[in-house]
């Protein structure tokens, strides 16, 4: 469609700006151990500090707004606890609710916490009624009414997917294209890690992930950490077994447990398990992919093997890569509960299903995001990413939004973009109009660069 590198290249660097990206500036024991693994892929000079959206600034120091010239909230100096991934409680992640929605709030956008999109009704007048509910309610559900011209799903992969599904399947949306749901991403995951026999051992410390290595151009690993008391996690976890041959995977695994017992009782034990485990998440950018659908009389997202090129169950270099750390720790590799025994691998970066596309016949959304049959719904989260990117996909999917919202035209103003189904042609960012000037204004007064 287009040299998505270069087009993407300035709303990468927007993205950086708005999501307050910088390396992380320290090592942690979790990155020795990554820089064994390198070397023993003989890939040490692929060894580099994590980009990732944390304020550093000095531990515990509150410092007014660092990234928006005053007008974002204050700022706490990361203190390296590790509690990313559960929740950030010192004020140092840049999370949703301290860049994007803050700002929108700030500027007027109303933003309605615990609240579920559950229909999407076509208007005989134009436009849609949307049906919001509180999650998870069996009474009470708060049920609202919402009406709007113009809508973006954004509810991740599964969420938007899911919604999708059904408001095809129940005839709201019947013109959806016939590839939603496919090409469905995992970024080619596998989650492995190591285990050091030793309680005397401390890998929490630092953000969620701090350092990556590439053994191979298509594979990335990264460290992955939890905060120390976050031992449940290690419930999941079991001996690292590997896949392949004519040899059930679950049937080696029985093999292991019987020859190694005392090392099964002991990955049994989740005692210091975060401080003494080091996750590896292994990416890839291989081209493999899974399909959502519903199931069932209650129609639950379920998902199958893609019948061209099937999402990979076991990847070796990531158990190998187990087993490099677990030297290095002196330790156990392991793997998760549900790779072995189920042969179902686990990602922590869901993506697809209603990727960009031509037309209809190949993809769900044009390259402006607007889903095809409808110019006036659009996508802008992970499920519109078309590929595995073999790295965290947040940045990518900033970026991709970031475009996609550029070219929107301002009320009232002519629409930049060619009609649904004309040859793609590359649009200029329209300059935003400034919120506090009346429209119709002189335009010297009616736009600022931001």
């Amino acid at each position: 469609i287009t040299d998505w590198k270069q087009e993407l290249a300035p709303f990468y660097d927007l993205g950086s700006r708005m999501l307050g990206v910088d390396d992380v500036p320290y090592e942690t024991p979790a990155d020795n151990v990554v820089k064994a693994v390198a070397a023993a892929f003989d890939a040490a000079e692929s060894y580099r500090p994590t980009p990732v959206g944390v304020w550093f600034g000095k531990p515990g120091v509150e410092v007014a707004d660092p990234y928006y010239g005053g007008e974002g909230p204050s700022r706490t100096g990361c203190l390296g606890c590790g509690g990313c991934m559960v929740g950030c409680r010192h004020n140092a992640k840049n999370s949703l609710d301290k860049n994007y929605l803050y700002l929108a709030e700030k500027n007027g956008a109303t933003v309605m916490p615990e609240s579920e999109v559950v229909d999407v009704v076509p208007r005989s007048e134009g436009g849609y009624r949307i049906v919001v509910e509180r999650p998870g309610a069996w009474i009470r559900k708060r049920r609202r009414i919402i009406t709007a011209d113009q809508i973006v799903f954004s509810a991740g992969a599964l969420g938007t997917n899911r919604l999708l599904l059904r408001l095809r399947e129940q005839g709201r949306l019947p013109a959806l294209s016939a590839r939603l749901g496919h090409r469905v991403r995992t970024n080619s995951e596998a989650i492995v890690g190591a285990t050091a026999r030793t309680p005397d051992v401390d890998y929490s410390y630092g953000v969620a992930i701090t350092s990556s290595i590439h053994p191979e151009p298509h594979t990335h690993i990264q460290p992955v950490r939890y905060p120390a008391k976050s031992n449940l996690m290690g419930l999941l976890a079991t001996l690292l077994t590997d896949g392949g041959g004519r040899i059930p995977r679950q049937l080696r695994y029985l093999g292991r447990v019987v020859r190694h017992p005392l090392l099964f009782l002991r990955s049994l034990s989740v005692r210091r398990w975060s401080e003494r485990t080091v996750i590896l998440l292994v990416m890839q950018s291989l081209d493999n992919s899974i399909t959502l659908h519903l199931k069932g009389r209650r129609k639950r997202l379920t998902s199958q093997q893609d019948a061209e090129q099937p999402n990979p169950t076991y990847i070796p270099i990531a158990n190998e890569a187990a087993r490099h750390a677990a030297k290095a720790m002196d330790g156990f590799p392991g793997s998760s509960l549900n790779e072995v025994l189920l042969d179902v691998p686990t990602t922590a970066h869901i993506l697809g299903g209603a990727a960009i596309g031509e037309t209809a016949a190949t993809g769900v959304i044009d390259p402006y995001h607007r889903l095809f049959g409808y110019s006036d719904l659009h996508v802008a989260d992970g499920s519109a990413v078309s590929a595995n990117p073999g790295a965290n996909p947040s940045l990518t999917i900033t970026a991709m939004t970031e475009r996609a919202m550029a070219m929107w035209p301002n009320k009232g103003e002519e629409d930049p973009r060619p009609e649904m189904g004309d040859t793609y042609r590359k649009v200029d960012p329209v300059m935003p109009r400034n919120p506090a000037v009346p429209h119709g204004a002189p335009a010297a007064l009616r736009y600022e660069r931001r």
